[in-house]
């Protein structure tokens, strides 16, 4: 259709779509302060598709392991980490995150204390 000068033309001049970072979320942490002041947390944990948290309890090696898995976090899972092993009064040994597929795993099956977490976290 078009002739190999101009789809050479096309090819140079056309931009590809540059890679945009999304955004994260605007929830934040509230002091109990005399001034309540907004601080925009470094993390977002997404809902998953039934708008429930991505937390679920996992019985591996026969049952004698058991854990707590955090999916779907965006942004610094570090910070997450440490927040959560200070609300919930953890060793630095039994939570850890797993850098490559973006998860948190916990110790032990706290299900239940991590979705209170992450609701008064107001996600």
């Amino acid at each position: 259709m078009f002739s190999s000068a101009v789809r050479l033309s096309l090819r140079l001049f056309h931009q590809p779509a540059i890679f945009q970072p999304r955004s994260f979320s605007t929830s934040t942490l509230l002091r109990q302060d005399s001034l309540a002041t907004a601080i925009p947390l470094p993390y977002f944990v997404h809902r998953s598709k039934s708008k429930n948290f991505p937390v679920y309890e996992e019985a591996k090696r026969g049952g004698n392991m058991l854990q707590t898995r955090i999916r779907k976090v965006e942004g610094n899972a570090d910070a997450l980490r440490e927040q959560l092993m200070a609300q919930l009064n953890l060793e630095k040994d039994r939570i850890f995150v797993n850098h490559l597929t973006r998860h948190v795993i916990i110790k032990g099956h706290w299900k239940k204390k991590v979705e209170k977490f992450l609701s008064e976290q107001k996600f």
